[in-house]
């Protein structure tokens, strides 16, 4: 089924057969699964069955009933006894697959969506599941031919386009993928996170003003996507609103706390500013959270090098550069700190350095260490 990471929500239908007799019991079960009352709807479906056992409507509902418990396995037997019963009930195959995706046993599931295409060639819902089942399994190819089928056969239809996009973005195919988010978007998604990657795309592409515009509404549609709050501040950074930029990541770190990446561009809201002093406890954290981050590291040492701490910026610049001794950045900041020291055997050592990797920045140093003779 539908992965829960979008907050995709799945409405099921209630398949209903009066049976002589039994219509007491069973549209109390209806009105007890409707008022999500589903344990004792459970039980008003069991009274049909000892009953009317061949009631195979009572057996779905009790499985949808299983299912929105998140008893999967119970839900399994009961969508199984309700196909038993009537091999053609395609809605039944098509719960029961969803109950298998959610037991991530997706090639059962596959077969339980393929049979009910094949019952029903001409509705689009079982072609998305298919496609939703095949992208769990990173089959991204056979993902994308069941998710156009789908479209081919409801063109309107807002999700099955945005889960054809997030084929193309775990190919990479972001130029692929942004027609589809477009359209998505336009027919009237409203999950906050088609917004969010269309937004990402933007981004990518320096439209900023469009990015901005697409991360408010994906926060707007749902609050608690704490990357649309960080990658928002990224932009209000960038544009140089650092007020916004400030509430939105901190509204991130509240979500996410062990975000990295929203503390870093919490430190850059403040570093931006010239607020070295403040920037640093971001970016300490965001070391802290993740140790190998580069980085990380190497801004958390720009804001001691800039607020003077040099003694504190030296190991901070030591251990970027002990994760990536190539980090030309890192080799230059060391050498500013130690022309600030005055110690210019140490900053024409690490002048030679930075020359094999970037001869601007080397010339810049040399400039710098000129001043000391």
């Amino acid at each position: 089924m539908r992965n829960a990471t979008f907050a995709i929500v799945l409405f099921v239908l209630l398949f209903v057969i009066n049976t002589a007799g039994q219509d007491t019991a069973f549209d109390r079960g209806l009105k007890q699964f409707d008022s999500k009352q589903y344990e004792q709807a459970i039980l008003s479906f069991r009274q049909v069955l000892t009953v009317s056992p061949q009631n195979y409507a009572a057996y779905y509902n009790m499985g949808l009933s299983y299912y929105n418990l998140k008893r999967y396995d119970e839900a399994v037997n009961a969508f199984k006894s309700a196909i038993n019963i009537k091999p053609d009930y395609t809605a039944a195959h098509t719960q029961l697959g969803n109950a298998y995706d959610y037991l991530s046993k997706y090639n059962e599931a596959i077969a339980e969506y393929v049979r009910a295409t094949e019952l029903e060639p001409n509705k689009p819902d079982a072609y998305f599941e298919i496609g939703v089942a095949h992208y769990r399994q990173k089959n991204y190819a056979a993902s994308i031919q069941s998710f156009q089928k789908a479209i081919s056969l409801d063109p309107n239809d807002a999700v099955t386009h945005y889960r054809l996009a997030l084929d193309y973005i775990a190919l990479k195919r972001t130029d692929d993928a942004l027609p589809l988010l477009q359209k998505a978007v336009s027919l009237g998604i409203q999950n906050g996170y088609a917004q969010y990657e269309l937004g990402k795309i933007y981004s990518d592409k320096k439209q900023s003003q469009k990015a901005i515009e697409l991360y408010q509404l994906a926060i707007k549609y749902d609050p608690n996507i704490a990357d649309a709050h960080k990658k928002l501040g990224d932009e209000y950074v960038e544009a140089k609103l650092y007020d916004q930029a400030i509430m939105s990541l901190n509204e991130a770190i509240r979500l996410d706390p062990k975000s990295s990446d929203a503390y870093l561009g919490l430190g850059n809201a403040y570093y931006n500013q010239n607020k070295n002093i403040e920037a640093i406890p971001p970016y300490k954290k965001a070391v802290e959270i993740s140790p190998d981050y580069v980085t990380a590291y190497l801004y958390l040492a720009d804001a001691y090098l800039n607020a003077k701490q040099y003694d504190a910026a030296i190991p901070v610049y030591k251990r970027a550069i002990t994760l990536d001794n190539k980090n030309a950045e890192a080799q230059y900041g060391l050498g500013l700190v130690y022309y600030n020291l005055k110690n210019a055997a140490l900053a024409r050592q690490q002048y030679t350095i930075v020359k094999t990797l970037d001869v601007n920045l080397a010339a810049k140093l040399q400039g710098w260490i000129d001043k000391l003779q």
